[in-house]
């Protein structure tokens, strides 16, 4: 097996080999100051930190006189329930390009591009694990999951290591170059899990203002049980109060499934974007977002389905600015809010390998040589991350419960 080491060196040494190979067909000459003119200015290599949250919820039974053996009522209980939330930051490194892949001259009016995208510790993964003490599933189902003793989830959020991203698009000027119109299509594939996806999205540049939509479809999923398997009951929550010891065998559960699934989400985002006149190297957006997860029936009927807390969807908004703050570098950073999580935090820093035209300190703040639609051709293609949706669970059945 090849190391993840070996294999992100690969990828980097790909993604310039393509880069230097894109640009001899590009309009690397000079053309005024109306294209920007070196592959080098389309290239960024960043880092990014994203804040994420961690939730745990724990819903149990606590007997109001000592439950043994021989006295077993079940009804005689209290419920208690807990949720405690934690935040945590993941960071992640790029590296992106966009490249002609035709002459773009100072008189073109469409260009064809390609783009590529490199992440280490990109994409995210929402994981939900969860565990049942208590009745038959099969039970529970009818009884509104009534009858447990012990029930718990841990919903946390992660990357998927290495991502790949290359895509292709076209963009096409209006008559008198204040608007244009632009297509993609993108292909991203996380090589640690070999997860994919395709995606399809529609630009519309008008003056200062930008509107794009993306749509993505998941291409991979896994599903794995039910398989059974003995647990000792020193690894069962609240055995000491609740186990019969009358079932077989005595000393442990007799049947513990596992059931889990991982696939990436299908969804679409909606983005827009407003430049400012007399400072160009501040932009600010708006973005929407929508991912489709699965329904509780949607999974095999043999899924206990512990998750309480579970969503239909992932939706939310992030609100953001990009500043170029010189010619080099530049800054990305907002909030974001989902339905699944609170605030959370972002920022990423690119360094630019050529130069941004317009810049707070060393560059240009605004632009009277060419239409804000021209200046824009060669500005990347804005996607989400790709998201995958993992579900483990673990049903701590005990024994046959003939005394209910």
């Amino acid at each position: 097996m090849v190391s993840k080491r070996v294999i992100i060196k690969s990828l980097v040494c790909t993604a310039l080999t393509c880069s230097f190979a894109t640009c001899a067909l590009a309009a690397d000459k000079d053309n005024g100051e109306n294209v920007q003119s070196s592959w080098m200015d389309r290239t960024d290599i960043g880092i990014g930190f994203k804040g994420t949250q961690e939730d745990s919820y724990h819903d149990y039974a606590m007997p109001n006189k000592q439950m043994t053996d021989n006295n077993l009522s079940y009804d005689s209980r209290f419920h208690y329930r807990n949720h405690n939330s934690k935040q945590k930051m993941n960071s992640k490194y790029f590296i992106e390009t966009l490249q002609p892949i035709k002459q773009y001259g100072k008189d073109g009016k469409s260009v064809v591009f390609v783009q590529g995208r490199l992440d280490g510790n990109g994409g995210e993964k929402v994981s939900t694990t969860t565990y049942w003490n208590g009745s038959d599933a099969d039970l529970g189902r009818i009884d509104g999951q009534g009858s447990y003793i012990d029930k718990g989830e841990v919903v946390e959020h992660d990357t998927l290591g290495v991502v790949g991203t290359a895509g292709i698009g076209y963009r096409r000027l209006s008559t008198h170059e204040h608007a244009y119109v632009g297509a993609n299509v993108f292909y991203d594939y996380a090589f640690k899990n070999k997860f994919s996806r395709i995606s399809a999205g529609l630009e519309y540049v008008a003056g200062l203002n930008t509107i794009s939509v993306n749509v993505y479809h998941g291409l991979s999923e896994k599903k794995v049980g039910p398989y059974d398997i003995n647990t000792p009951l020193r690894q069962v929550p609240r055995a000491i109060d609740f186990h019969d010891s009358l079932s077989t065998p005595p000393d442990g559960i007799r049947r513990t499934p596992r059931y889990s699934y991982e696939h990436v989400l299908d969804g679409f985002d909606i983005r827009y974007t407003r430049d400012y006149k007399n400072a160009r190297w501040l932009s600010s957006y708006v973005e929407g977002y929508h991912w489709k997860t699965k329904a509780p029936g949607e999974h095999p009927t043999e899924m206990f389905y512990i998750d309480q807390h579970k969503w239909q969807s992932i939706h939310g908004l992030k609100v953001g600015a990009k500043m170029n703050v010189t010619p080099h570098i530049s800054v990305d950073l907002g909030i974001g809010k989902s339905n699944i999580s609170s605030v959370e935090p972002y920022v990423s820093v690119m360094y630019t390998l050529g130069k941004s035209r317009y810049a707070y300190f060393g560059g240009k703040h605004s632009e009277n040589a060419m239409t804000s639609a021209r200046s824009k051709m060669f500005d990347k293609v804005k996607r989400s991350d790709m998201k995958v949706e993992y579900y483990w669970e673990q049903d701590l059945r005990d024994g046959p419960w003939d005394h209910l």
